[in-house]
């Protein structure tokens, strides 16, 4: 009941007896709601998609008006200056949300940013325009500021446009390379970082230093080989014994023990100098004390870049 008074209910009145009409909803199905008799006159409300049912079960009845959404609804349409007015807002907003109110640059130096608002001066892009395309804009623009802009970006925010960009002077610019990338020692292949090259080894392959790895010729769809540029990296799994040493003291054994280790990680770290490099797995080999000398061996399984010295 709460749900279809929401929605809406038709708003009846009805002359005749209250036992013929009840029976005659029962025989029809129609629900009726706060049915009240008064000077002969039954007033009712039913559900607004049983009006045809109702019009032919009571020829007589009077429809009043129509309550809740629907009623609100239907007197709206019912008003030419109501759709006039619901016309114009649907098309107000329309033509509102595809506006650009703001062009907002982020980036660093104050000349790209300059360089940047004359190059949209000079296209014509003032604000408030209609929205565009951005990828022919960012084109375009690109395009104008190539000797100052090395990145730029267009994300369109509601009703703004914001350019991301970074000047020459800041981006880290790296030209692609045609050498191809050649294992520097002994591995297992356990990760690429390939950005343009064509594979030549698997992952879980082992290799041998001299191996290429990544060359820079693909054959193409007519078996013909294709020069291509090379980029990327390639990691493995390599190995590396580290013996390290000191003078016995009067320290405990353990503490001799982690100095030790502690020493030998310093040690093969020096090796791993890239950001995913690191010590995948540390096995002692040897430990103990000659001659007033203290040495411990440790064999190193380290995940590597193989391909740079």
């Amino acid at each position: 009941m709460k749900h279809s008074v929401t929605l809406g209910l038709d708003y009846w009145c009805y002359h005749g007896d209250m036992d013929r009409f009840l029976n005659r909803c029962i025989h029809r199905g129609i629900a009726v709601y706060e049915v009240k008799q008064q000077d002969g006159s039954i007033s009712f409300y039913t559900s607004f998609f049983q009006r045809h049912e109702v019009e032919k079960a009571f020829e007589q009845a009077r429809f009043i008006k129509t309550t809740g959404c629907l009623g609100l609804l239907l007197r709206i349409l019912r008003s030419p200056r109501h759709l006039l007015s619901i016309g114009v807002s649907i098309a107000l907003w329309y033509w509102l949300s595809h506006m650009v109110f703001a062009i907002e640059l982020i980036g660093e130096k104050q000349a790209s940013k300059q360089v940047i608002q004359d190059a949209l001066t000079d296209m014509n892009v003032q604000v408030p325009f209609y929205s565009m395309d951005i990828l022919p804009l960012k084109t375009e623009l690109k395009k104008r500021c190539e000797n100052d802009i090395a990145w730029l970006e267009i994300v369109k925010e509601g009703s703004r446009y914001v350019i991301y960009y970074t000047p020459k002077e800041f981006a880290d610019v790296k030209e692609l390379g045609r050498d191809e990338l050649i294992a520097q020692k002994d591995g297992v292949i356990a990760e690429f970082d390939l950005q343009h090259g064509n594979k030549n080894v698997q992952l879980n392959d082992y290799v041998h230093a001299g191996d290429v790895l990544v060359s820079n010729v693909l054959i193409d769809s007519m078996n013909q080989p294709e020069d291509i540029y090379v980029k990327g990296k390639v990691y493995a799994y390599t190995w590396q014994d580290i013996t390290v040493t000191m003078e016995d003291n009067d320290l405990p054994e353990a503490f001799q023990f982690y100095q030790l280790l502690l020493e030998a990680r310093r040690e093969v770290a020096k090796e791993l100098t890239k950001e995913k490099e690191r010590i995948y797995k540390e096995n002692i080999l040897h430990f103990s004390t000659d001659a007033g000398t203290i040495s411990m061996t440790i064999h190193y399984t380290l995940f590597e870049d193989i391909t740079s010295p």
